[in-house]
């Protein structure tokens, strides 16, 4: 595979999976999403994993869209509008999830003009959020994409690198674009409480030398991984009950203790994971192509 980032298609993600690398890429991804989960009742109460990335993504293209126009993009009003637009969640709900995220740190209120309109800046914590969860992307990304190292640095050091890989990926996501939409059987997983951390901590029970998804029947402890989640016991045993439903696994064992990661559970996984990484690597690209531009006007004296 070229150092050039393929596009999102069926044919890319194809060549992505059967990269020799691509295990290592997938197994790395996983592994180091699992200790960034942060597990909070209220948050969980309003918005599920993903909602909850999704509309901190939200309001830093907010943001940066109002820094560019010379006016405070990131205003209560605006993120409700957005958040109507795009499914994400009720405007009622959005407020109370902007009121918890600033007794979190992660927003400030801005001086403007019109008080009315709320406006919010968001606080080095949020941008320290994405650097972490992004930048670990990037690092697993490296094994399969060499041009994700550079990536994963710009995004350290660069900040108009985060800007514009915002903006990028948020174009995606506004356009339509769901990491799920070819795979729905992850659908339930994915919009639940530590869902797709469970199905990962599961995929990652093999052996290190193993296969990745794992092949073969790993031991399961509902108490763990209930502990590990801040989750109930009977919320672990619906997820692994409807994965199962979904044909993704199967349990076993003297006592259900036993779990195995069926065929279309570890392909759904896979596919999950390598668009994943290509909306990460289309993303960056346009980043990088959107720098290279203002520089050349710059240098045009444009």
């Amino acid at each position: 595979m070229s150092d050039k980032a393929p596009t999102l298609s069926p044919d890319a993600i194809a060549s992505l999976r059967s990269h020799p690398r691509f295990p290592a890429a997938a197994r790395e991804a996983a592994r180091s999403l699992i200790p960034m989960y942060r597990s909070d009742r209220l948050l969980n109460a309003l918005m599920g994993d993903r909602a909850r990335a999704v509309f901190a993504h939200v309001a830093l293209l907010l943001h940066y869209r109002g820094t560019d126009g010379g006016e405070p993009g990131l205003t209560v009003g605006a993120m409700k509008d957005l958040c109507v637009q795009v499914g994400l969640c009720s405007r009622g709900r959005c407020e109370a999830m902007l009121v918890l995220m600033r007794a979190g740190g992660f927003f400030v209120a801005a001086p403007g003009g019109d008080r009315r309109r709320r406006p919010m800046a968001p606080t080095d914590k949020l941008f320290a959020l994405h650097r972490e969860r992004w930048g670990s992307h990037f690092e697993a990304m490296r094994h399969v994409l060499p041009r994700a190292e550079y990536w994963r640095t710009a995004l350290a050091t660069d900040p108009d690198f985060l800007k514009e890989l915002v903006l990028a990926l948020a174009d995606k996501y506004i356009g339509g674009f769901r990491l799920l939409e070819t795979e729905p059987s992850l659908g339930p997983f994915a919009e639940r409480n530590a869902g797709m951390m469970i199905l990962f901590s599961l995929a990652l029970s093999g052996p290190d030398d193993g296969p990745f998804p794992a092949t073969t029947p790993v031991n399961l402890s509902i108490n763990a991984l209930a502990t590990t989640f801040s989750v109930s016991r009977k919320h672990v045993l619906t997820l692994l009950r409807d994965a199962e439903a979904q044909q993704l696994l199967v349990r076993a064992g003297p006592a259900n203790n036993e779990v195995t990661m069926l065929t279309r559970g570890r392909e759904a996984l896979e596919i999950f994971l390598a668009r994943l990484f290509l909306y990460f690597a289309e993303g960056a690209e346009q980043a990088e192509h959107a720098q290279a531009c203002r520089a050349r006007s710059a240098a045009m004296g444009g």
